[in-house]
């Protein structure tokens, strides 16, 4: 079987397509052949070593972490999926491997796939929805009475993000690209700003949260559009801002496994057609790597790739 991976951490280089052998299935585990995967910036952030800390030590590591496929196996514990099941979900952060004909991965991370919606379609909630779910609604505590402001309203997170809001029936601005404001108009954004305006934060009302998924804003700014009470919310955290979600009541950060148990809530909205990824790109995995190495130097397509089996 063939899959993307990587000897060493490091560039984008280290990636080759190779052959590998899959784990042995254990319990809990679920057995998938892959139909699509999204890439997701967490994956070069795996590869250059920047998470190594949580990764497990053996070489050579699989990379991709959002999946969609069908079930070929099952551990003898899982009991909400079967063989032949359409699935979704994503990787354990210890051991990336999406990118790849087969995988296996733990069954609280896989849910069942809306007939519905295509393979590729599925493959892009995941990483994305779990983080904005988390933001919002964990740390957040959005409602229908909320004010919101997500920094980068037009991202893979921020996109979902607008959806997530928009249902909940909170009022909504955003910032994103001045090309890209229509589109976010058309989204939802009730109010739209362009990332290089000067003091656009200076002309809002203070909001109960801002959502800052490019993690490019200045928490002072941030900070500065609040309500007393609200709460500046962090998906790229460094160690010094970890310790001041410590120690400052309204800096929050957070994690997409704070929200993987909602996966059959993601399943549940796209169904509906309430929760979409917008696709821009498709490939196929004997091209990824070229890909996947534009994308990380920021030339990638518009919307989310996906690797196609």
């Amino acid at each position: 079987m063939k899959r993307i991976q990587f000897n060493n951490y490091g560039d984008a280089s280290k990636m080759y397509l190779g052959e590998y052998e899959l784990a042995q299935l254990k319990p809990n585990d679920v057995q998938v052949r892959v139909k699509a995967a999204a890439v997701n910036p967490l994956d070069w952030k795996q590869r250059r070593g920047d998470l190594k800390l949580f990764m497990n030590k053996k070489f050579p590591k699989g990379i991709g972490n959002d999946f969609s496929g069908i079930v070929e196996a099952i551990g003898s514990n899982v009991q909400n999926i079967k063989v032949g099941d359409e699935v979704f979900g994503t990787m354990d952060v210890k051991h990336p491997g999406a990118f790849a004909e087969k995988l296996i991965t733990n069954s609280k991370y896989v849910t069942k796939k809306p007939i519905n919606i295509s393979h590729a379609d599925a493959s892009c909630l995941p990483i994305a929805a779990a983080v904005a779910w988390a933001a919002l609604f964990i740390k957040g505590n959005v409602t229908q009475n909320s004010r919101v402001l997500i920094n980068g309203c037009m991202g893979a997170v921020g996109s979902i993000a607008v959806q997530l809001a928009k249902e909940k029936g909170a009022w909504i601005a955003g910032t994103c690209s001045k090309k890209d404001i229509e589109e976010a108009r058309k989204n939802g954004v009730n109010e739209v700003y362009e990332f290089t305006e000067n003091n656009y934060w200076k002309k809002t009302q203070p909001f109960d949260v801002v959502f800052d998924t490019a993690g490019l804003m200045q928490q002072r700014i941030g900070f500065s559009m609040l309500k007393s009470n609200g709460k500046f919310i962090d998906i790229n955290p460094t160690p010094m801002s970890m310790l001041k979600g410590l120690f400052i009541a309204k800096y929050k950060f957070t994690f997409a496994t704070a929200a993987m148990k909602h996966l059959s809530d993601f399943a549940n909205l796209a169904e509906k057609g309430i929760l979409k990824a917008k696709i821009g790109k498709e490939t196929n995995i004997s091209k990824a790597i070229e890909i996947l190495t534009e994308i990380e130097n920021g030339n990638g397509a518009k919307g989310r790739t996906v690797i196609i089996f």
